[in-house]
């Protein structure tokens, strides 16, 4: 450890990091040894890591489509290949071997990104600078994708959207503010005019002295309430572009609804850029309609700055969307054929054996306090959601009320020198019925939850004390569509409302009800659906991966014992040659 770490301290990429910082880069990288023609990475396979030389040297051949040699690079102790991995996904230009035996650092890309969340102080002291020649910290590229780290802090902050651990933000926008500035005209007119009527207003009389300081206070108030109602509408409405998603979170005034669609990426099939009038041309302001394969259908970016910008986005993460898949592809079907041959590994790890997890303790009094009531439990690979505790008090209020009504009346009884027993048995009684109706509550509101799992959604309402239980599920893999909405003023202010499952199936819909957060309970029903269709994709491709390597290996050996006639005929001049003595 105190070697790598050593070793990091002397790369120009980590040179300006803290001592704290740079042990933390040390921790999350991993030293792998390799031997000469060793090939540590292939032609257009996918690169989500940043690989630097420890010792040794490497070389980098790319070929073009006729298989003409158009790269060769070395790379020496200190070297790394491009650092904007870290943060994006890429694609290998070419083929990388060892040029003879050494050691390299690999820092896997989500492991880093999830180290400057953890530490953003670090993102500052990566800034790219020249000194003396030597280029210090990230490269322009890779410091404007660590630049979205803050943005993504940004908006979560700043809105409702909840972003996966693994997503990064490339575009966020609200509504054009020239649209916001048209929509704040007539209020800002209304306080206009009332200062007009105070200053021009005559005061002859007393009607026109009430009306002279009457009519500009209600002017005021009105244009100021009209004025705070179109900003928070205003504010409400955003558009935000991910590598994972596309999110359109509107905020509906007139019934205080907050509704958000939010799409797969890989559901993304056109774009289409709209400025239907000379103003907006003027502007720069129009709309963007993404057409989509889900069941949302269109999507659409409306009255937003520079609405090529969204074109242009999507169009990139859409194309590398479509490389890394198929770089993945090329990278799973070559493992499957080397463990199909039993070759041997490029790289071996030389790190130190991890430490023992630590031993789980008991749970805690406030642990399991939080696992029986809390909205949100994640225990394993099942996320247990209840209800909103606005819920909870809504139903709890009739009772709670009733034994408020009971302690006053026994003070009352005993102020007034009512007959003891009459007054105790009222309260003992009337007390009893309450707790028993108030524990009821409770219980009903802690045993109707919604479950996440890697293979369901499951919708379970059960009564009381194990009275009765229906229970309703969906699978994963029937998922078409995710709602989010928070209708109505009360689960707006306090966050709370549906989240609405499309399955297939016209009776297998599923609506978590009355849920706070809904839009991270969206995120991680999305979480769970991108999980399930990775692994999907790698289970149906296994077996068919091992029928390709096993018919490679077949023709291999049909080939070694020359059992396979020539399909094409030889060239003539071949043929020419091989006649001439």
């Amino acid at each position: 450890m105190a070697n790598k770490l050593e070793f990091i301290a002397t790369l120009p990429i980590f040179a300006d990091l803290s001592d704290a910082a740079q042990a933390a880069i040390a921790r999350v990288a991993t030293e792998y040894s390799f031997k000469q023609n060793a090939v540590i990475a292939y032609q257009r396979d996918v690169a989500g890591s940043l690989t630097i030389v420890k010792e040794g040297r490497l070389f980098a051949r790319g070929l073009d489509a006729n298989g003409i040699v158009r790269e060769t690079r070395s790379y020496t102790p200190g070297q790394y290949f491009n650092d904007l991995w870290l943060f994006v996904p890429g694609i290998h230009s070419a083929t990388v071997k060892g040029a003879e035996d050494g050691r390299l650092l690999i820092i896997s890309g989500p492991a880093f990104v999830k180290l400057l969340q953890d530490f953003p102080a670090i993102v500052d002291q990566l800034a790219p600078r020249d000194s003396d020649g030597t280029r210090y910290g990230l490269s322009d590229a890779a410091w404007l994708e660590a630049q979205k780290l803050k943005l993504r802090r940004q908006v979560r902050a700043s809105s409702a959207a909840a972003l996966l651990p693994e997503e990064r933000l490339e575009y966020f926008a609200r509504r054009s503010l020239w649209l916001l500035a048209g929509r704040l005209l007539m209020p800002i007119l209304l306080v206009l005019l009332g200062l007009v009527a105070l200053i021009f207003m005559p005061t002859d009389t007393g009607l026109q002295r009430a009306l002279k300081y009457g009519a500009p206070i209600v002017l005021t108030l009105i244009g100021a309430v009209w004025f705070a109602l179109r900003l928070i509408d205003w504010r409400g409405d955003y558009f935000i572009i991910t590598n994972r998603h596309l999110t359109h979170h509107e905020f509906e005034l007139r019934r205080f609804r907050v509704r958000l669609v939010k799409i797969p990426i890989g559901q993304v099939q056109t774009v289409e850029v709209l400025k239907p009038s000379l103003l907006a041309n003027l502007f720069n302001v129009g709309s963007a309609r993404v057409t989509t394969a889900a069941v949302a259908g269109n999507v659409l970016f409306d009255n937003i700055d520079r609405p090529v910008k969204v074109k242009d986005v999507l169009e990139r993460l859409t194309g590398l969307y479509r490389s890394v898949e198929s770089a993945q592809t090329q990278a799973v079907m070559r493992q499957s054929i080397e463990k199909h041959f039993g070759m041997e590994m490029p790289l071996k790890t030389e790190d130190e054996a991890k430490p023992p997890a630590r031993v789980q303790r008991p749970d805690n009094f406030f642990t399991r306090l939080r696992k029986r009531y809390g909205w949100r439990v994640v225990e394993g690979n099942t996320i247990t959601y209840r209800k909103s505790l606005f819920i909870l008090i809504k139903r709890t209020a009739v009772p709670g009320l009733i034994l408020l009504g009971l302690l006053i009346f026994a003070g009352f009884g005993i102020y007034l020198d009512m007959t003891p027993w009459v007054v105790a048995l009222v309260v003992i009684i009337g007390g009893f019925a309450d707790l028993l109706a108030l524990v009821w509550q409770i219980e009903d509101w802690r045993n109707d939850v919604f479950q996440l799992t890697d293979r369901f959604v499951i919708d379970i309402d059960r009564t009381p004390f194990g009275f009765g239980e229906s229970r309703k599920q969906a699978a994963i893999s029937n998922i078409q569509n995710v709602d989010a909405a928070r209708p109505g003023f009360l689960p707006t202010l306090f966050n709370y409302g549906f989240v609405s499952i499309d399955t297939a199936g016209a009776k297998s819909d599923i609506v978590f009800d009355y849920v706070p957060n809904p839009e991270l309970i969206q995120s991680d029903i999305f979480q769970r659906l991108d999980d399930f269709r990775r692994q999907q994709r790698i289970n149906e491709g296994s077996a068919r991966r091992e029928e390709y390597a096993l018919l490679i290996d077949v023709y291999r050996q049909a080939m070694e014992q020359n059992r396979i006639p020539q399909r094409t005929p030889p060239d003539y001049t071949d043929e020419q040659n091989q006649q001439t003595p």
